[in-house]
């Protein structure tokens, strides 16, 4: 973070400050109650009680409130900064700090793809960049001011992932980070419990255009239907397609698997790439060539950026291929589990399995689906015999659902389990996996659990 003066951030906020609080500097900005340090400003953004008796032990501490709380009187006044409306003087403080630095911002969407995209991005740039970039796939708000917080007079750029699980998510987030430019990786069901109806959700996470101010540059994929569809008339900046569509501004031409990674070519401003990122799956040729794009409008070098990916490290549980024992073949896929990410995980799974190889999948529950869980499911277990996968586990009452819809796509109805702990799975692989065979897992619920078996495989 940036020092600041208490006086310009209470100025900032239309509130005028006192001679007590000028000239005092501020190092931490906080809405975290146990995160209170010296030299703090804290919002009160939450019911929760203000830590009255940790606060009177710190040096330079204020609170901004927008109305009294228990023992407020063991504090001076000149910690009690009154607002009118809280909310509206916290976003005009992050207004203010974004607005300190003049750096291109990435925000990335979608429903899929969002963390790998990042991930990648923040590797082409780090070599020659100081990078601040949303941590892992922590992309909840909880965690947004303390990211735009780590923004300081070093960052030469900054990426961040920005979800939504709820309507307004999106809006939020870009009043934190005020982006230059977006990407749109794909949209499919996730997070739609809280939206009555999907067109809800995709307009949702449309507003990043909104958040770019309708101008910078935004990243589509071209080939998802869903953003090909996206109304754009609106925006005023520039629009860079990428996928297979010949179309597209960046189109992939070839992808081809490889023992463990991916290699694929491009076309862009009449010139052709190759390029060859560690990981399998087609997704992460679509990630790579995001990343590759939001590089190229950084102005970024696209062969050096595509020299940086070749030796990306490919994310935990992100299709992440084992050796197990006994000559078993482990494909860890955990991170995260709605339609999209299973579908794009089977036809991965069935893309580098080998003929002689079973092909067996352990699934967990799909997260966050709402009314169209019943639908999902279904399409999920349909899709499961139309592969042709062998064999079928499922954890969980809720994953059990997949069962029957498999069945009647083709599955045979001897090679369907079910179990509900993780010790039942792990006592029947030891007498019915063989060697050569692959299996793959997926979860949107208890991962620990997955992990637990895995571990026990390896």
């Amino acid at each position: 973070m940036k020092t600041l003066l208490l006086d310009d951030i209470l100025t900032t906020m239309n509130v005028q400050p006192n001679e007590k609080q000028k000239g005092v500097r501020i190092f931490h900005v906080t809405h975290d109650r146990f995160d209170i340090d010296n030299h703090t400003v804290y919002f009160h953004l939450t019911n929760k009680n203000v830590p009255i008796d940790s606060i009177v032990n710190y040096e330079n501490v204020f609170i901004v409130t927008d109305s009294p709380f228990p023992s407020i009187e063991k504090l001076k006044s000149e910690q009690i900064i009154m607002v009118d409306d809280l909310k509206k003087a916290f976003f005009k403080f992050t207004y203010y700090y974004r607005h300190l630095f003049n750096i291109p911002v990435v925000a990335i969407t979608g429903t899929c793809g969002k963390s790998t995209t990042k991930e990648m991005l923040k590797h082409i740039l780090e070599e020659t960049h100081n990078v601040q970039a949303t941590i892992s796939s922590k992309n909840a708000d909880y965690y947004n001011l303390p990211y735009l917080m780590g923004i300081d007079e070093d960052t030469d750029v900054a990426v961040f992932e920005t979800a939504v699980a709820a309507k307004g998510d999106m809006e939020v987030a870009c009043k934190y980070f005020y982006p230059t430019i977006g990407v749109m990786t794909m949209i499919d069901v996730d997070h739609t419990d809280k939206f009555s109806i999907f067109d809800d959700y995709i307009n949702e996470k449309a507003k990043i255009m909104e958040g770019l101010g309708f101008e910078g540059t935004l990243l589509l994929n071209t080939d998802d239907p869903y953003l090909s569809a996206l109304n754009t008339s609106k925006y005023k900046g520039s629009i860079v397609s990428f996928g297979k569509s010949d179309d597209a501004d960046i189109r992939i031409k070839e992808i081809h698997y490889d023992v463990s990674g991916m290699n694929f070519s491009f076309l862009t401003k009449e010139r052709e790439f190759n390029g060859y990122i560690p990981g399998l799956g087609e997704s992460n040729v679509y990630n790579a060539v995001a990343a590759l794009a939001v590089a190229d409008v950084l102005g970024i070098d696209l062969h050096y950026a595509i020299k940086r990916l070749s030796s990306y490290q490919h994310m935990k549980s992100h299709f992440q291929i084992i050796k197990g024992r006994n000559q078993i073949t482990l494909v860890d896929d955990t991170w995260k589990s709605n339609p999209a990410s299973l579908r794009k995980g089977l036809e991965s799974l069935c893309s580098i399995a080998k003929p002689s190889q079973r092909k067996i999948v352990v699934l967990g529950r799909m997260a966050s689906l709402g009314k169209y869980a019943n639908e999902q499911y279904t399409k999920a277990g349909y899709l499961l015999g139309h592969l042709g996968i062998d064999v079928l586990i499922t954890k969980g009452s809720i994953a059990k659902d997949l069962a029957n819809p498999a069945i009647r796509g083709g599955m045979d109805p001897n090679n369907v389990y079910h179990f509900s702990e993780a010790n039942e799975i792990k006592n029947f692989f030891d007498t019915f996996l063989k060697p050569s065979d692959i299996v793959y897992f997926k979860t949107g619920g208890n991962q620990s659990d997955f992990e637990d078996i895995i571990d026990y495989l390896k």
